[in-house]
């Protein structure tokens, strides 16, 4: 038996390697709202010259069986009926022979057969290391790697929710640890919410918040409530109610809204369908833009952070006022950016990073993981020419070129999606410009 356990596992290293008036200071003689109602206007990539429409993974079609990993799926199969009849089906052993049989699975893009023995396999750990077994983590990690690959959200929710769980009771609900993890699983929301944007999903935004606010008190019952490590959270907490105020402003029917914070108890089910509507705006806009300010706040009281970077940080803050249709209280912050900039010396090369072209909004981003990239490889595309006003509007909007030609689908959904951007306007000597001929990409990965 053990003889034939070890060549399994070495035939698998083989094979395998607007606001209310009561509220003076949020007024402004503009509606608040985000200016893009159209979802496919929210998703940006970098910089301005490309829009992606949907960030999709594509189906993967299962890998043909040679005969050498034909034999191996043979013996680890032989294997594991032996462990039953001699162990019985919660044998330890079982756990890692079936995890080297879901890996095999995967290498065959054969995800849901891996998932169903990944499952298995977690059941037997979970039966052995009691609810909390640290042995479970490395199972959920594949499990969460083919749920990804055939997008199965709720599956992936839970995988998550008990990564976080186990986490949580072998580190501590407060524990700094927990930090990488809550801010991989805020990550997973907000993703998740771009790929299914249905009402019931609205749900991912508010556990994305709940995380990144934890997260946040962590660092803070450490007794520094200006830490750095509060901006990657505080930029989460941004994100997220931007998602949130643009997905209220651009629903017709407020029902589904109502339906999608069904199981929070932050929703206000007495309200009227438009009071509710103006209530998360008005909670959404507040909570980005204390967020922000913090951010600038924490940068301002580290002098080691780079000037540019508080510079940067507060140019966010410019693009929420412009998100919002504040474009006085945005105009004033980018100023006020552009201004610490010149003062510092810092080189006119840095400063266009900022405002030397427009940027399409939000641009605020989190911190890149080494992610798998989701993108095909040559998805079809539009390349779009026109005009950005001093005030961040798209105007003279042509199409240039397009991968297929004369998709008329895709030439008006670009158009669309690019005039209800609103665009960061290029800044010369301090004050904002028109553009003209900006290029944008605007690319489909559906």
């Amino acid at each position: 038996m053990t003889k034939i356990y070890y060549q399994i596992i070495a035939a698998l290293v083989v094979l395998l390697t607007p606001l209310p008036a009561t509220v003076a200071e949020e007024v402004e003689q503009q509606e608040t709202r985000p200016v893009a109602d159209d979802k496919e206007a929210i998703d940006n990539t970098e910089t301005a010259d490309t829009i992606i429409a949907e960030d999709v993974d594509s189906d993967l079609l299962p890998l043909p069986v040679s005969d050498e990993m034909q034999l191996t799926l043979d013996y680890y199969n032989e294997l594991v009926q032996q462990l039953e009849i001699s162990g019985g089906v919660y044998d330890n052993q079982l756990s890692e022979v079936l995890s080297g049989l879901g890996n095999i699975y995967q290498s065959l893009n054969r995800h849901s057969d891996a998932v169903e023995i990944f499952k298995r396999a977690l059941h037997i750990t979970r039966v052995n290391e009691g609810l909390h077994g640290l042995g479970q983590l490395a199972l959920l990690e594949k499990l969460i790697e083919s749920n990804s690959k055939l997008k199965n959200w709720a599956e992936l929710k839970n995988n998550y929710h008990n990564l976080y769980w186990i986490s949580k009771r072998h580190h501590g609900d407060n524990s700094p640890k927990l930090l990488p993890v809550i801010d991989r699983i805020g990550r997973w929301y907000l993703k998740a919410f771009e790929l299914d944007p249905n009402s019931a999903s609205l749900s991912h935004l508010l556990n994305a918040e709940d995380l990144y606010n934890k997260s946040v008190e962590i660092v803070e019952l450490e007794g520094d409530d200006n830490d750095m490590r509060l901006i990657n959270s505080l930029y989460g907490i941004a994100l997220t109610n931007y998602q949130i105020a643009a997905q209220v402003s651009s629903s017709e029917d407020l029902r589904d809204i109502r339906s999608g914070f069904r199981d929070s108890n932050r929703a206000r089910r007495a309200l009227q369908l438009e009071q509710l509507r103006a209530d998360f705006m008005l909670r959404s806009y507040i909570k980005g833009r204390d967020a922000m300010q913090k951010i600038i706040d924490i940068h301002a009281k580290n002098p080691n952070l780079p000037v540019d970077m508080q510079a940067m940080a507060m140019t966010h803050l410019g693009d929420w006022f412009l998100l919002f249709n504040k474009r006085n209280s945005a105009a004033e912050t980018y100023k006020k950016a552009y201004a610490l900039l010149e003062q510092d010396g810092i080189e006119q090369q840095k400063i266009d990073t900022l405002f030397g072209q427009p940027r399409t909004l939000p641009a605020i981003r989190l911190p890149v993981h080494k992610e798998k990239d989701l993108i095909p490889e040559n998805p079809p595309y539009v390349v779009a020419s026109f005009d950005v006003s001093p005030t961040g509007k798209a105007s003279n909007i042509q199409i240039v070129e397009s991968v297929p030609e004369d998709n008329v689908s895709y030439l008006r959904r670009a158009k669309k999606s690019i005039a209800a951007t609103k665009f960061r306007p290029r800044y010369e000597n301090g004050e904002p410009v028109l553009t003209t001929g900006v290029s944008l990409r605007y690319v489909f990965t559906e």
